[in-house]
């Protein structure tokens, strides 16, 4: 694996001990269900200033500091804790989500889970690995696979489809996860502990670094109705661990969501 990627993963170690402190603000931003902390701004802020370092020229799209991104090759995509109304609420499953985005494709992925001290970090061409163990998608088939999703809490305009969609899939499939970190859901598809994912509306930051594993673990992940790997706009989400299950998937989705419900662009 490229020393880059592996610098990378261990300054997202370093910034999970800003998690520890629970000696911090809670602001809303968006929605009343949508929150930033000290620490989300901390862990951004850290790992802007070590990442860009590792790559000359590159640029960080973040979610709390997000702007513009100016034509360049490699773009750190980051989300410095995935899940902060867990980490609000003392649940312990939030992570730090950092995606190197090449040539507008997701190129490496590198999530941590501070709880568990579970790093999932994942380079193209180079396979996906958990704590220095090669993983994989798992075999399992659509009718024996759980679904992580959601029900778009940031705009619940859109609820009722993921209801329509959650349905549907829950009666063919095993059973139902509703994590509340987007990039450790993504994490457990390749991981082989989940096999199915759908959310309506995630950000680059959300899905970059999550992308990269579940394709180098062998599974396939897809932004719905778009073409490549956008960065300036919100997106459905699709993924599984086979192709099968993923026309499968993509077909009940698709029926539910013919086309990207909403029009938005960041920065």
């Amino acid at each position: 694996m490229d020393q880059v990627i592996i610098k990378a993963a261990e300054i997202v170690r370093q910034a999970g001990k800003l998690m520890d402190s629970s000696d911090y603000e809670i602001e809303q931003k968006g929605n009343m269900s949508n929150y930033v902390t000290d620490a989300d701004k901390a862990v951004e802020a850290f790992l802007t200033e070590r990442l860009t370092g590792l790559i000359k020229g590159s640029e960080i799209l973040g979610e709390e500091n997000h702007h513009r991104i100016h034509t360049v090759s490699d773009v750190w995509v980051v989300d410095p804790i995935d899940g902060t109304s867990n980490f609000i609420r003392g649940i312990g499953f939030s992570g730090i989500s950092v995606g190197l985005v090449r040539d507008g494709e997701p190129y490496a992925g590198i999530i941590f889970n501070p709880y568990r001290d579970e790093m999932f970090v994942s380079e193209m061409g180079q396979g996906a690995w958990l704590n220095g163990k090669h993983i994989t998608v798992s075999d399992r088939d659509f009718s024996h696979s759980h679904l992580c999703s959601a029900m778009c809490l940031y705009d619940k305009r859109y609820a009722a489809p993921c209801f329509r969609i959650i349905e549907e899939i829950y009666m063919q499939s095993d059973d139902l996860r509703r994590m509340g970190t987007a990039s450790l859901e993504l994490a457990l598809v390749a991981a082989g502990r989940a096999e199915l994912y759908f959310e309506m509306r995630l950000f680059p930051w959300d899905a970059a670094a999550g992308f990269a594993l579940i394709r180098e673990a062998g599974g396939i992940a897809e932004c719905l109705h778009c073409e490549g790997f956008p960065l300036d706009r919100p997106f459905p989400v699709i993924a599984a661990n086979n192709r099968e299950s993923f026309e499968k998937l993509k077909e009940i989705v698709c029926r539910h969501v013919p086309k990207v419900p909403y029009d938005e662009r960041i920065g």
